[in-house]
């Protein structure tokens, strides 16, 4: 996260071009039309300030910022409804010290009308996520999770947090009625550890919808939006386990627009199986508005619009939004400029299968070094890079420094592994082509993609694997549920009795962090050193 001083911020103005819409035409069009407008962030992953695209370009998004396109879009169009797609909290330091509670207040404070179950939600536990759904004014929608065997919307205990979650809401607005059905990605079992979903299970969404729909339409609802935790596959634009907008916009072509979310992508405006799809990037770095024109008399939608507005300097910062978040974002900066040591050369962060880059071995030494302050020695780690086009630069290291390179809180994971389950799930992780590598161990391969074989693995001193041993491989806690469904080699062996897996209470973040504190100078590994040589 890019933390500038909340201050300069502050004095930033400008105005965003106008941008023509239903609502602005409809003082033209026929008196009897009414126009709802739904304006929709998602995945802001605690960004109350500006960061950086995926591109490299700065001082872009954030939840201030748009809260002052939002405010002026709901003067333009006062019959306007606000929902966030999920992904509310997890992802800033400054979420993360008061875990997301300052994003449920601002949420609050902006009046939006609900917001979606996202899966970094259970990042932090169940206590914090129950603690999220309490403090929320709104409802929660998740219309394919089950709480506690229960669907949503029918739990019995209209005390518990979960009664917040529901399949939908119902918004009469000018004498239409809209209900908005909210889903979650059903993809949770293969980023999370069990016991962070505890007591929840998350469903296929097609049978819930279609509950949801009958339900809403049972209620009166004229027309039906539908927005997920979910989104189309960059490459292919079709669905995956995780996501299922082919799957739903197929078996209900009838809704009025699908609003997505969790791929992070830039999408204004798309039919997907000829219903209206959009989706509003992440980190606020655009945000969405749809414009749906009504017939007053006969409620019939007779068009339907999206946008996506850029969320750059052309826009001033809400000042209600820095106010409530100004103590935090202080305390949050210093945090995040505070020194933690000197790194003598850069390390690069390109990897190849078997090579394994700077950047990664800096992180499989710090992990095994952690590890083994807690008398639990570890022969090897299993790890990759966020981002391995991004080098870490040599100079002085702070906080902020290591939030750059591990964006997301994992917990480190141990198992017992023969050199053949070794062999075979790293044979998997390489043909998967998510860049992960192997430390601790001399690793050989040949061929490329698919055919990536490992032709040798050896100790560091190139001693061979003994075949009749366990060895203890240290892995990240998403990596060890499958990394989002491509390690499933690796999930089968850690699930077994015989593998010993286990979670350990310490993250990935926090070891990089203590590494360097504990080294103050942290010089580049030679690829030949065993990764307990450092400083």
């Amino acid at each position: 996260m890019d933390s500038p001083g909340v201050f300069k911020l502050a004095g930033q103005a400008g105005l965003v071009s106008a941008v023509p819409t239903l609502a602005s035409a409809a003082a033209t069009l026929n008196p009897d039309t009414v126009c709802i407008s739904i304006l929709h962030t998602t995945d802001l992953h605690g960004h109350i300030l500006p960061t950086s695209d995926y591109d490299g370009n700065p001082d872009r998004g954030g939840l201030a910022r748009c809260a002052t396109q939002i405010r002026r879009w709901q003067r333009e169009s006062p019959n306007s409804i606000l929902i966030d797609v999920g992904d509310v909290y997890q992802g800033t330091d400054v979420s993360l010290r008061n875990k997301g509670a300052l994003m449920v207040d601002l949420l609050n404070h902006l009046e939006y009308d609900a917001w979606v179950v996202g899966n970094h939600e259970f990042d932090w536990g169940m206590e914090c996520f129950e603690h999220a759904l309490q403090q929320s004014n709104m409802p929660i929608l998740a219309a394919n999770m089950l709480l506690e065997q229960k669907p949503a919307g029918e739990f019995p205990d209209a005390n518990h947090p979960f009664a917040k979650i529901q399949p939908f809401i119902l918004k009469e607005i000018e004498g239409i009625k809209l209900a908005i059905v909210g889903v979650t990605t059903p993809g949770m079992a293969f980023w999370l550890w069990p016991e962070f979903t505890r007591g929840l299970d998350f469903r296929h969404p097609v049978e819930p919808v279609r509950r949801a729909i009958a339900r809403a339409k049972s209620r009166g609802a004229d027309a039906i939006v539908l927005t997920g935790h979910m989104g189309l596959k960059a490459h292919t634009g079709g669905d995956d386990f995780a996501n299922t907008v082919m799957a739903l916009t197929s078996e209900f072509p009838e809704i009025a627009v699908f609003i997505a979310g969790h791929t992070h992508q830039d999408v204004p405006s798309r039919l997907t199986n000829g219903v209206l799809f959009t989706q509003a990037d992440h980190f606020g770095i655009h945000l969405g508005r749809i414009d749906l024109l009504f017939d007053r008399n006969s409620k019939k939608l007779l068009r339907r619009e999206a946008i996506c507005e850029l969320m750059d300097n052309r826009l001033a910062f809400d000042q209600m939004v820095l106010s409530r978040a100004k103590s935090q974002l202080a305390e949050s900066e210093v945090a995040l400029s505070e020194p933690i040591g000197e790194l003598a050369k850069t390390l690069r962060g390109r990897s190849h299968p078997g090579r394994p880059s700077d950047v990664e071995r800096l992180i499989g030494a710090a992990i095994m070094e952690m590890l083994m302050e807690r008398s639990v020695p570890v022969d090897g780690v299993m790890h990759g890079t966020f981002d391995d086009k991004t080098d870490l630069v040599a100079g002085p290291k702070t906080v902020n420094d290591v939030w750059n390179i591990i964006p997301y809180e994992n917990y480190i994971v141990t198992a017992h592994l023969s050199p053949e389950e070794i062999k075979i799930a790293m044979e998997d992780t390489f043909a998967s082509h998510e860049k992960r590598n192997l430390l601790g161990f001399e690793v050989k391969t040949e061929g490329r993609g698919d055919d990536c074989k490992i032709v040798s693995m050896t100790l560091p001193n190139r001693e061979p694997l003994d075949r009749n041993k366990k060895y203890v491989i240290s892995f990240n806690s998403f990596d060890a549920r499958s990394g989002g469904h491509h390690f499933m080699k690796l999930r089968a062996f850690l699930e077994r009795p015989e593998a010993n897996c286990i979670l350990h209470p310490v993250q990935t973040r926090d070891a990089l962090v203590g590494y360097f504190q504990r080294h103050k100078i942290v010089h580049r590994m030679a690829a030949t050193k065993s990764l307990e040589v450092a400083a």
